[in-house]
């Protein structure tokens, strides 16, 4: 499989346990998408530009927000794969997270990795408020290609559906 896709996960545990142990999937299920996908681009763009929404609750939560977690696309030769990552945590001006999701395309991380992440390369991001997903608008991208019985249940968990 080359890099003309963006690997995007839907993780399938996300349902029943994303509220209770953030964004760690072990068995997701992966999604194909062009990388040239104009709603997926559109669906970056807009997590890239409310990233500081997301900082500004992460650096002062308020009751009920937790499982803070960034999509972020890892780079290994010519493919790129997004992983979620969690345990965020920002020191010395720097981005960590913990890889969240087995991978599928690229070698170069595994599930459980802690790495640095470069803003440049977050591609979403999402936490939780009072049980309801805020952000992760890549997901709503993929709903074209999802079981309308899958879709009615993540839009269920969306602040924002």
């Amino acid at each position: 499989m080359s890099s003309r896709f963006i690997r995007s996960f839907v993780c399938l545990l996300l349902l029943s346990v994303l509220a209770f142990v953030g964004c760690s999937h072990k068995d997701d299920r992966t999604i194909n998408v062009a990388d040239d996908d104009p709603e997926m681009l559109a669906a970056i763009a807009k997590a890239r530009e409310t990233l500081p929404k997301f900082w500004a609750e992460f650096d002062h939560p308020q009751p009920k927000e937790e499982n803070f977690c960034l999509k972020v696309g890892i780079k290994d030769g010519k493919e790129t794969e997004h992983f979620w990552t969690e345990k965020i945590e920002k020191k010395d001006a720097k981005i960590f997270g913990t890889i969240a999701n087995d991978p599928d395309l690229v070698h170069n991380v595994k599930l459980g990795d802690r790495i640095e992440i470069p803003e440049a390369d977050i591609s979403d991001w999402f936490y939780m408020r009072d049980g309801k997903l805020v952000g992760n608008y890549t997901l709503r991208v993929l709903f074209k290609q999802m079981p309308a019985a899958e879709v009615a249940k993540y839009k269920a968990l969306l602040a924002d559906p």
